[in-house]
């Protein structure tokens, strides 16, 4: 999700997180971090904790995708 968006969205990952939960942040100029989102889908997956379907998993791969299509620009 584009920063702009998961701030507006009071629903977002990030507006859930309680104020002292800690958080952890990958920035789309991260050459790692689509691979790091798709490990993470991975395991996810390997746990039993989500399935290919669930709109979690949709939107972290669209993620990843859209990091790596994006790499390069200037924001």
């Amino acid at each position: 999700m584009r920063k702009i968006r998961e701030l507006q969205d009071p629903k977002s990952c990030l507006n859930k997180a309680g104020g002292y939960e800690i958080i952890f942040v990958l920035r789309a100029k991260d050459s790692c971090a689509p691979d790091t989102i798709r490990d993470w889908i991975r395991r996810r997956l390997a746990s039993g904790k989500n399935i290919e379907t669930d709109a979690q998993m949709i939107e972290a791969n669209a993620c990843a995708d859209m990091m790596e299509h994006e790499r390069g620009y200037t924001f």
